[in-house]
Parts: C-alpha cells; sequence; structure tokens
C-alpha cells in the first residue's frame, strides 16, 4: 500500500517557529521532525512505500529523507510529488498519483502526530465496498467551556474538553484508481470529498480515545503537543 503525504503547504500560521527557513512539516518534536513521525507511523502499521507530495522548501525535505529513509521499525522508500505551483490538496494527490503502484491509498496530511492502529482502518476499510474511508476524531474545543442553568448561574468550567462532534482527522484510504477524479486544482474537502459523500462511497473510521492524535496548526498546538505526546506506543 502507497502513502501520499500533503507536505506541501506554506505554514503560514507557524512562521514564528518555522522562520520560513523549513518546511512545517520539518518542525522537530520530541526529538524527531512531524513528518519523521509520520513515517515512522506508517512503517509500523506496515506501510512501505511513501509519497511525499512537496512545494514549500521541497530540497529541504528531499535532503533529509533521500529515497529510503531507515525508522525504527524498518525501511521505507521515499518517492517525491514536487509541484510548480499551489495545486491544493486535491490536486496535490492528483498530481502524486504518478508514483502509486498499489491498488489501494493512503492520504495523510502533513503535520498530524497520532499513533492510532493504522491496520485496524485498513481492516475496517477492506470489510466495505465504498470507495474511500476517512479517519474521524472528536473534536477538542479551543476554548473553555461554560455551562449554565436555567437560572443563568454558572454550574461550572470545563477546560477544553472533547466535544460530541466529529472532525476529519486527515487520515485517509482510497481504492487507487479513484485518485484519478481528483480536482487538478482544489481542495479534496470541497470537491471530490463532497461528491463521494452525496454517493454514499465514504465511511468513517473513528479514532478511539486511547490513541493520540492531534494536528499541529500554530505554536500552541505544538507546545501542547510537547507536553502531552509520549511516542508511537500506547501506553
Amino acid at each position: 500500500m502507497d502513502a501520499i503525504l500533503l507536505c506541501g503547504g506554506l505554514g503560514t500560521r507557524i512562521r514564528t517557529v518555522t522562520q520560513d527557513s523549513y518546511p512545517k512539516a520539518m518542525i522537530t518534536l520530541s526529538g524527531k521532525t512531524i513528518l519523521q513521525w509520520e513515517l515512522e507511523w506508517l512503517r509500523k502499521n506496515g506501510v512501505k512505500h511513501a509519497i511525499l507530495a512537496v512545494r514549500h522548501l521541497a530540497g529541504y525535505i528531499e535532503e533529509q529523507f533521500g529515497k529510503v529513509f531507515e525508522t525504527t521499525y524498518g525501511e521505507i522508500d521515499v518517492s517525491y510529488s514536487r509541484e510548480t505551483e499551489k495545486l491544493g490538496s486535491g490536486g496535490a494527490v492528483k498530481l502524486a498519483t504518478q508514483y502509486v503502484n498499489s491498488n489501494q491509498s493512503i492520504i495523510m496530511n502533513g503535520d498530524i502526530i497520532t499513533n492510532f492502529n493504522l491496520k485496524d482502518m485498513i481492516d475496517f476499510h477492506n470489510t466495505g465496498a465504498e470507495i474511500g474511508t476517512i479517519a474521524v476524531a472528536k473534536m477538542r474545543s479551543p476554548f473553555g467551556i461554560v455551562e449554565i442553568n436555567q437560572e443563568n448561574k454558572i454550574d461550572l468550567f470545563r477546560e477544553k474538553p472533547i466535544l460530541d462532534h466529529w472532525i476529519h482527522a486527515g487520515v485517509d484510504i482510497f481504492k487507487s484508481d479513484i485518485l484519478n477524479d481528483f480536482p487538478d486544482k482544489g481542495q479534496m474537502e470541497e470537491t471530490i470529498f463532497v461528491e463521494l459523500a452525496e454517493q454514499k462511497e465514504l465511511r468513517a473510521f473513528q479514532i478511539e480515545p486511547k490513541y493520540y492524535w492531534r494536528s499541529i496548526d500554530n505554536p500552541k498546538d505544538l507546545q501542547e503537543t510537547e507536553r502531552e505526546w509520549k511516542g508511537l506506543e500506547v501506553i
């Protein structure tokens, strides 16, 4: 199975960390870059070929990982799909299909830190007839929640609780032949995902709360993940 990692973004919300001197996916977290953690996680779960969709400071990433990267769990082959212009997530996936050699492909955002069991997601995907499976995680409120009773008195404060809403977790599995239907330009969440959802061709794989999942979007996310992240082995 191939994995396409979307790591070509500018990372504008975290430029105070990168200073535009290296890509967002190369931010260091607990001794390894985000992208290194992702490759380690993929290889741990049996993936042996990663396609890095790169654009911003692409050469920096290629120099760091080369054509074969040695992870804690064995070697993973690395290919590079280089954008010459901004294509959006959907266009980046379509461009990367030239390096896909398997019947199924994983699509992963290049700023995700997680240790959920990808093999469980693959098994879940294979039990259905749908074209794609989308990993979803429970949303954590970015703010503290105030609970108010009928008399407008405050009962309690809940500091950034997990909300009863599911969000796209940035890890997807698709039958590879559908990747050619992704847009030449544009975001996949605004185009092909909408179409497939209307056709009832997408399943949702729910990440269990015992696993860690976090998208690193800004310096605060990075600081909190540094405190919380315990590595790929689930304790």
